[in-house]
């Protein structure tokens, strides 16, 4: 997001904020919680006692870390850093904003902040008063803003609210409030927090996927209660928070980075014939209002195709079949020469998909992983599979209403027995076993369409054993529209 545009969304925000301090009920109007005055007693002493690098401030999720079967991951991730436990359970942004603003602050100057607030603010089933995610935002600015005013040196880490589909009944058996609303609120109260994000003191880290099953749903071995994350799914989240905070305070990370690379989210890795982070600025330029139906991710195979954004100089090599694809719907072209899965994780986690609600997802990625170079080794079909199930899962919680097609890798090399063929082949069976009956996820091979009886490439298909033709992406167009 662009420095005016970070600028502007702040004045609306604190503009909202002015025109509703003095208005009981509302999310920037602080507030003591009712039933926590000893434990906001117990915070005051210990931070007047003393100086604490780590502030994890939110509700019963972060409260959550003081119960004893948590212990193991506040003892691996956060005790070590010198840290303080600020989360309350049923806490909201306006009772945040009264405890920070009533010593919780004092005196303090952390090298980092995690915030994590706001889905007991969209609560329609335990509380009397329910914000919009709007309203949420502007919670969060207003708390963003005091940490900012009292401790001008911290780092700021932003979550994205948790996904919640718990359901609450009346005694009668039917549904209070509306578990859809609930999760819709809070969806979207993500998406605008994500604009406070400056890059420099404030960050926004959105962990969600690792709670969801390849279905989407959230995982109850996970989050029991559909709401809180148990212990396991507390081990996730720090794990998943890792490679940010441990930057953010300049340490030693606490987690071992995974063997597998594939899953492991890095920027640019290759160089080639367009400049990598103007192709990411130009998308997230792009996205801004378009609204698109389909939204394509993938390497150099997609971004050749046609589209909008396309790199300077660069020309579309099957605009007949693409124009046929899509005939006029709005559609964006996340596809980056030379990109490998783990470059793909980095683009979803740096804003190129957020706030998008396409009707389609188009994901073909996987074959620059099987090309090692000084930059990344190869990798094995499993572990390429592993990373293309968590770009999956990023697209499912920041889209959870888009349908996924998931590509089979495209055949390469004009032999059929080239040794990329056999790694693409043992690939694309593991994507069909693990994809091919998933609610919400169609599979679709077409391999065999590009080759000829003995196997061979042809060369009017792909001109150099990798990228497609006109011809050649006439296939994938049918293939689409078969659909």
């Amino acid at each position: 997001m662009s420095f005016r545009s970070i600028a502007v969304l702040s004045l609306m925000l604190c503009g909202a904020v002015a025109r509703a301090q003095d208005a009981p009920g509302s999310p920037v109007f602080p507030v003591p919680q009712r039933g926590m005055e000893k434990r906001h007693q117990q915070k005051v002493e210990q931070i007047r006692a003393k100086k604490y690098d780590l502030l994890m401030i939110g509700d019963s999720i972060t409260h959550n870390f003081e119960k004893p079967e948590y212990k193991a991951v506040w003892e691996q991730f956060f005790a070590p850093r010198n840290a303080i436990d600020l989360g309350y359970s049923g806490g909201r942004t306006e009772n945040t904003l009264w405890n920070l603003q009533n010593g919780e602050l004092e005196g303090q100057s952390p090298k980092a902040v995690t915030l994590l607030i706001g889905t007991n603010n969209t609560d329609d089933a335990n509380y009397p008063v329910v914000h919009t995610p709007e309203q949420v935002a502007q919670g969060v600015s207003a708390i963003v803003k005091l940490l900012r005013e009292k401790c001008p040196q911290s780092k700021i880490l932003l979550l994205r609210i948790f996904p919640r589909t718990n359901v609450y009944k009346k005694p009668d058996g039917s549904e209070r409030g509306s578990a859809e609303k609930r999760f819709a609120a809070n969806l979207r109260a993500g998406e605008l927090v994500a604009k406070l994000a400056d890059g420099k003191d404030v960050f926004f880290l959105d962990v969600n996927h690792v709670f969801l099953k390849p279905d989407g749903t959230v995982d109850p071995a996970l989050a029991p209660d559909l709401l809180h994350p148990g212990p396991a799914g507390a081990l996730a989240w720090a794990k998943a928070m890792e490679p940010t905070l441990s930057a953010l305070m300049g340490d030693t990370p606490k987690e071992p980075t995974p063997a597998n690379n594939a899953v492991v989210p890095v920027s640019k890795l290759e160089s080639d014939s367009y400049d990598w982070f103007k192709r990411h600025e130009d998308i997230l330029k792009a996205k801004e209002g378009l609204d698109p139906q389909v939204v394509l991710i993938g390497d150099s195979i997609t971004h050749f195709w046609g589209g909008q954004p396309q790199s300077p100089g660069a020309k579309a090599r099957g605009p007949q079949a693409w124009e046929r694809a899509f005939d006029g719907k709005k559609t964006l072209n996340l596809g980056f020469g030379w990109d490998r899965t783990q470059n793909v994780l980095w683009r979803l986690d740096h804003g190129e998909f957020d706030g998008l609600h396409p009707e389609r997802v188009v994901i073909n990625i996987g074959t620059n992983n099987f090309s090692g170079t000084k930059n990344a080794r190869a990798n094995t079909p499993a572990e390429v599979a592993e990373g293309i199930r968590e770009v999956i899962l990023r697209v499912r919680s920041k889209s959870p209403s888009s349908k996924i097609v998931l590509m089979g890798v495209f055949p390469r090399d004009k032999a059929a027995d080239s040794p990329r063929r056999k790694l693409i082949a043992e690939l694309n069976a593991l994507l069909k076993a693990q994809w091919g009956n998933v609610p919400g996820v169609t599979f679709l091979d077409l391999g065999a369409k590009f080759l000829q009886p003995d196997g061979t490439l042809p060369v009017e298909l792909m001109s150099d054993g990798t990228h497609p033709t006109e011809k050649g992406y006439a296939i994938w167009a049918d293939g689409l529209l078969e659909l």
